[in-house]
């Protein structure tokens, strides 16, 4: 190697950590946040807590934009085809990446391929409760009376093939009950039935039921998942009162998803930021007050929870016999 080039190979040595330097670190302009929900609701909420947040600690807008539609389908599908960079984030529920799969004949996006998974910021345990006029107390006791009036009772759920229809349906063959399902758009208008008495049973968030239940307007009968709800200690879970299908240790999680071939170091600043304000005492208290419950898992917690549940819902969807769209 003559002299000549190595003197320029170590002038360009020398620039080299200037030029690095000199690239702008990320980010510098607004990140948008789609949430695949409508406004309002608790993936509203969350998304709108993490992004002023994360506006402060990354010194650029984030906007919140809310694209709603087909069970969550639009919105995520507007993360997945967005650029890689960065700059598009997603704040959806598990239904959107799991059950979806098994409900769309052509899902415009793969979870699993096209999507980043993140975090999973909260979950919101469900709660299955009876409208007053309804004898019951708990499981015990629906299962009595459900063996005396099979065919008479109906339950609602937040959407047809979501974890509230799938759940409900699971209880109604556990039960012999043959309940007839009343699908809504969302858990407000199940509660609305409830009140209003026009269905036996409705699943719903326990958060959003727990003004109903303390004011004896609604009675709760089981709580889903493994442990019970911080927003109602006192209801037992299914599997305490002797139901222990899987399908009812499974929770609505609200998770943060960008585009697919994001890059790595990009993410894991973001991914890091937003765990890093989940665990912010003011935070996890608007959260819990919501009746909701931090998880801030890590990116491998996140894809090996999603397998699990993607397993288990996805068959017993089709065990149930919901028909793709």
């Amino acid at each position: 190697m003559d002299r000549r080039m190595m003197n320029q190979m170590l002038a360009a040595a020398a620039l080299a950590p200037l030029a690095a330097s000199a690239q702008p670190s990320f980010p510098t302009r607004p990140i948008r946040i789609v949430v695949a929900y409508p406004a309002g609701g608790a993936s509203d909420f969350i998304a709108r807590m993490v992004g002023d947040r994360l506006s402060k600690t990354l010194g650029q807008p984030v906007v919140v934009d809310n694209r709603t539609g087909a069970s969550g389908a639009l919105g995520v599908s507007e993360v997945a085809k967005a650029p890689p960079d960065g700059y598009t984030l997603g704040v959806t529920l598990g239904d959107s990446l799991i059950n979806n799969v098994a409900l769309f004949k052509a899902l415009p996006y793969d979870p699993q391929r096209d999507l980043a998974l993140m975090t999973q910021a909260v979950f919101s345990p469900a709660l299955i409760s009876a409208n007053p006029d309804l004898p019951v107390k708990n499981i015990a006791e629906l299962r009595q009376y459900a063996a005396q009036h099979k065919g008479q009772l109906s339950y609602g759920s937040w959407g047809i093939g979501s974890l509230g229809h799938i759940a409900g349906e699971a209880l109604s063959q556990r039960l012999g009950a043959n309940m007839v399902h009343i699908p809504q758009r969302g858990e407000g208008p199940v509660l609305q039935d409830l009140l209003s008495k026009t269905i036996s049973l409705g699943l719903s968030s326990a958060g959003l039921a727990k003004q109903h239940v303390l004011a004896g307007k609604i009675t709760p009968l089981a709580i889903l998942g493994r442990e019970r709800s911080k927003a109602l200690p006192g209801v037992p879970t299914l599997r305490e009162q002797g139901i222990d299908d899987p399908i009812f240790d499974a929770a609505v999680w609200i998770c943060f998803i960008a585009p697919g071939k994001t890059p790595q170091p990009v993410l894991q600043k973001l991914i890091q930021e937003i765990r890093t304000i989940l665990a912010l005492p003011d935070v996890d208290a608007a959260v819990v007050d919501r009746g909701l419950e931090v998880m801030a898992t890590t990116p491998v917690q996140f894809r090996t929870n999603y397998r699990g549940e993607f397993d288990i819902i996805t068959r017993r969807i089709r065990e149930i016999g919901i028909e793709p769209q």
